[in-house]
């Protein structure tokens, strides 16, 4: 593969004004973009926080209701299934 020529010609004003523009829009929209990270983060932070609270309260609730419920030698739900055990690489039927 042939090897390829990269030239950097003299620019004049008009193009060092450009580059110079371009390097300050892209500098401001990368600050406008961690501006907004940082807000939102700040806005959700607390909401994620107050629902991780209201989460832990409700399962705490829901523990001491079962263990509670398992005390007083409550009604225990139990699921019975029929199943059979398949050997997984092969496909084939075991215990038969």
């Amino acid at each position: 593969m042939p090897y390829q020529r990269f030239e950097i010609r003299q620019v004049g004003w008009r193009g060092t004004l450009g580059m110079i523009l371009a390097t300050a829009l892209a500098l401001g929209i990368v600050a406008a973009l961690v501006v907004l990270s940082l807000g939102l983060a700040i806005v959700l932070l607390p909401v994620v926080a107050v629902v991780a609270l209201i989460g832990w309260f409700r399962w705490r609730k829901i523990i001491a209701a079962a263990q509670d419920e398992a005390r007083r030698g409550g009604k225990v739900r139990i699921i019975e299934t029929d199943y059979e055990v398949i050997d997984g690489d092969h496909g084939q039927h075991r215990g038969r």
